[in-house]
């Protein structure tokens, strides 16, 4: 079996010019294979970042440790899928993986072991064209605390799967900024 690997660094994200002027350009980085794929068998094998909580903030601008996710292109609905359930609403988010918490401190990683199959070759998973990897949030909405009864608590909006921002992955000025590695497991396709 080969490996594929990549590291997203806060200095490679697409759109970094931009999101100088603006808070609100979504933390995305293009990546292009020097040759496409055909893949009969994908798996993730481990996951590598350092992304802390002290720039990633919620709807009130509060930064609090949270939930962190990323959605890569070229996986659908079938390799990976998050569902996410909003005003009795089921919002599908295809390819989203869970990355897990963001570090409490700065100056951690995180490493996590995951052998997660997302591929299982029934058909071939083709990677034959630029794909985006995009990083996502899970924040809070309406805070709890005033709920005085069970009615209250079950019509707050309490969660909500947002884009982390450019500005949010690049992390403090003074930092080295934030990066996120993720090593794959493959079997490409031999048959020509």
């Amino acid at each position: 079996m080969a490996i594929l690997n990549f590291t997203i660094r806060s200095q490679d994200l697409d759109h970094a010019a931009t999101a100088a002027i603006t808070n609100s350009v979504p933390a995305e980085k293009t990546i292009k294979l020097e040759q496409g794929l055909k893949l009969r068998y994908l798996k993730l094998l481990h996951i590598f970042h350092n992304i802390d909580n002290t720039s990633i903030t919620d709807g009130e601008g509060t930064a609090n440790n949270t939930i962190i996710f990323c959605k890569i292109s070229f996986l659908n609905s079938k390799n990976a899928l998050f569902l996410e359930f909003d005003s009795g609403k089921t919002i599908e988010h295809a390819g989203m993986i869970c990355l897990g918490e963001t570090v409490k401190e700065d100056g951690d990683s995180i490493f996590k072991d995951l052998y997660k199959v997302l591929h299982d070759g029934k058909q071939l998973l083709f990677i034959n064209q630029p794909f985006k990897v995009s990083l996502f949030k899970l924040i809070a909405k309406d805070p709890a605390a005033g709920n005085t009864s069970i009615s209250t608590y079950n019509s707050t909006a309490s969660h909500k799967i947002e884009p982390i921002t450019v500005q949010e992955f690049r992390g403090g000025i003074g930092s080295a900024g934030h990066y996120l590695s993720l090593t794959f497991e493959y079997q490409e396709d031999e048959k020509k």
